[in-house]
């Protein structure tokens, strides 16, 4: 019998674990660590096939290790027997995740790899064990007798259920996991240590309940971007700069574009003429009911309606090769930066939503994109492709310093 539980989040819980997407002021870049350890010049920058294939193997370990934290940056520890955290793992399966990701998925050699696993259904996952019963061989039987599964967990699911909160240590139901990097120990009626030197088949004792924590990739990524957290970073910066350099190699054609995001506390940040980035990259939309599909668990739920100048650096259409080609998809770089023209609120469902108009401007403002190359008009925000008033360029090679 799997002794694998699920957890069935509420839609309270759901807007937690979804998180932000915060702003920061245009300052925040040259003091973060991000930039301490990106060094961007302004200059995108190419990875190769090694480096790149060694970044996703470092940077999946560096989510475990920091795993769907908001808070705390988690040193790694490297006890031997670390069931639950999936180091051991890590270790064993990083030459295959290697050979794969060169090999299969062309990471280092299509210029596409990289952005097509951030836009798939890529997801990482973390086991975690629960510290304060075992279940007994017969697969019904907890010990201690009186033991019970937090509200919300079941017994006997074999597929892996969503991340359970937030923090590490919110809540009574993470009091009793263990966290990440923690060895097991000390389980009722459980000698993990046995256990985990043991062939499972002929295991015949109590045996740990176990519990699957996962997240989207790009969700992973953006998250330690958003955290600032440098321990991770430091195993992302490959698949960033590859990531940005995509980004960064046409010019966009422009347009009008609408994303829907929480913006947490850092909605007091936009007001008109402030410059503001988004630590993460930021995926938009020429279709306002998909951007508008995205408010229904946000924090601080803001409609950004993004222009976009004909001939920009920073951003391009992913719409192509995107799991969703009908949204038309244009993603930003790392840190994009803004400036907030106008803010307003509309409703949705009963639900009080920020409207905020910004214009994209060059992350490290040194290119002045003339009024002229903006499109022109205030985007709708009724359903419908009808309902969009805005400018498009036929082409990218229309754009501006691409004639010979």
């Amino acid at each position: 019998r799997d002794m694998v539980v699920w957890w069935s989040p509420n839609q309270a819980e759901l807007a937690s674990r979804n998180g932000e997407s915060p702003f920061v002021p245009k300052e925040f870049l040259e003091d973060s660590n991000f930039q301490h350890l990106y060094k961007g010049t302004g200059e995108p920058r190419q990875v190769g096939a090694e480096e790149l294939a060694a970044s996703f193997t470092s940077a999946v370990s560096a989510f475990v290790q920091h795993y769907w934290t908001c808070r705390d940056d988690f040193d790694v520890t490297t006890h031997p027997v670390i069931e639950g955290s999936g180091h051991v793992a890590l270790e064993e399966m990083s030459p295959q995740w290697h050979e794969d990701l060169v090999t299969h998925y062309n990471i280092g050699s299509d210029p596409e790899a990289t952005i097509k696993l951030y836009t798939s259904a890529t997801m990482v996952v973390v086991r975690r064990v629960f510290k304060t019963f075992s279940l007994d061989h017969d697969g019904v039987t907890f010990c201690p007798p009186d033991a019970e599964l937090p509200q919300g967990f079941h017994l006997g699911q074999t597929a892996r259920p969503m991340s359970m909160g937030p923090t590490d240590e919110a809540g009574k139901a993470t009091r009793e996991l263990f966290r990440l990097f923690q060895c097991p120990t000390g389980i009722p009626g459980l000698d993990y240590g046995e256990f985990i030197k043991t062939d499972f088949a002929e295991w015949n004792g109590n045996k740990p309940v176990h519990f699957f924590e996962r997240k989207p990739f790009y969700r992973a990524l953006n998250c330690a971007m958003s955290q600032d957290a440098p321990n991770v970073l430091k195993g992302l910066m490959s698949i960033i700069m590859d990531m940005n350099y995509f980004i960064n190699s046409l010019p966009h054609n422009g347009g009008l574009f609408y994303s829907g995001i929480g913006l947490g506390d850092s909605l007091k940040l936009a007001v008109p003429g402030a410059k503001l980035r988004m630590p993460r990259f930021l995926s938009t939309t020429t279709q306002v009911r998909f951007a508008k599909s995205r408010l229904t668990d946000k924090v601080g739920p803001a409609m950004l309606v993004v222009r976009v100048p004909k001939g920009f650096w920073g951003a391009r259409c992913i719409a192509h090769f995107s799991s969703c080609p009908e949204e038309e998809e244009t993603i930003f770089c790392a840190y994009a930066l803004f400036l907030v023209e106008q803010v307003s609120t509309f409703e949705l469902k009963g639900k009080t939503v920020s409207r905020i108009d910004l214009r994209a401007i060059d992350k490290y403002d040194g290119i002045d994109y003339p009024d002229s190359a903006y499109p022109g008009g205030l985007g709708s925000l009724a359903d419908g492709d009808g309902g969009v008033t805005f400018t498009r360029w036929s082409s990218e090679t229309d754009a501006p310093g691409t004639e010979e």
